[in-house]
């Protein structure tokens, strides 16, 4: 509920089967998962979600939840755990990526407990991270907060992650026509995807 000195280090030994696999994964790639936000991520994070990919399907990033640090630590008191993507160099490491997740329900998804989000810095996308970071983000809830039943709202256009999700295994449970904020600040037409990863918790 609020920043955090040191972020936490989610390690391959921390979980079992298929997301020990992905820990390390990532692992040999240069990349850790961590949990909990410093104010220096924070500050990274107002940053990256000025990128216009980030923009262009996440406005809300930079125009409400990340607008500066009181906003993010507004956020934070909401109840997010922080699931931050790192990248090492040595022993700098540097922010890659970011995600949450937390309690809250939605009409549009029955049984929704945990919402659940991520995001891929621009200089990170294209190398095959998003699918195990999205599934260290539901495994690393689970794992210390015992959450269960992810919801998460999507747009229809943005297909790479419509296809992260479902290989993940989230089903879609509802959909909206609407219109969709640009990050050039127009409107298109799309449309709003529910999707649920009901009763996915760890053994």
């Amino acid at each position: 509920t609020d920043f955090v000195n040191q972020t936490r280090p989610l390690t391959e030994e921390m979980f079992s089967g298929n997301d020990a696999e992905l820990a390390r994964q990532l692992a040999e790639k240069g990349y850790e998962v961590h949990v909990g936000l410093t104010t220096a991520y924070a500050e990274d994070i107002i940053k990256m979600c000025l990128q216009a990919s980030i923009r262009e399907y996440c406005p809300n990033d930079s125009g409400r939840r990340f607008k500066d640090l009181q906003s993010t630590r507004e956020w934070l008191a909401k109840g997010r755990a922080a699931i931050l993507l790192l990248k090492r160099d040595g022993e700098q490491l540097s922010l890659a990526g970011y995600g949450w997740g937390g309690t809250e329900t939605n009409p549009r998804v029955p049984g929704g407990e945990t919402t659940f989000a991520l995001r891929i810095g621009e200089q990170n996308q294209g190398q095959g991270l998003a699918t195990p970071y999205c599934r260290l983000i539901v495994a690393g809830n689970a794992l210390l907060y015992n959450a269960k039943n992810f919801w998460l709202e999507t747009w229809a256009s943005d297909g790479a992650a419509v296809h992260i999700y479902h290989k993940i295994g989230f089903e879609d449970v509802d959909q909206e026509p609407g219109q969709r904020p640009t990050a050039a600040g127009d409107l298109v037409a799309d449309t709003r995807l529910y999707m649920s990863l009901v009763n996915e918790l760890l053994p």
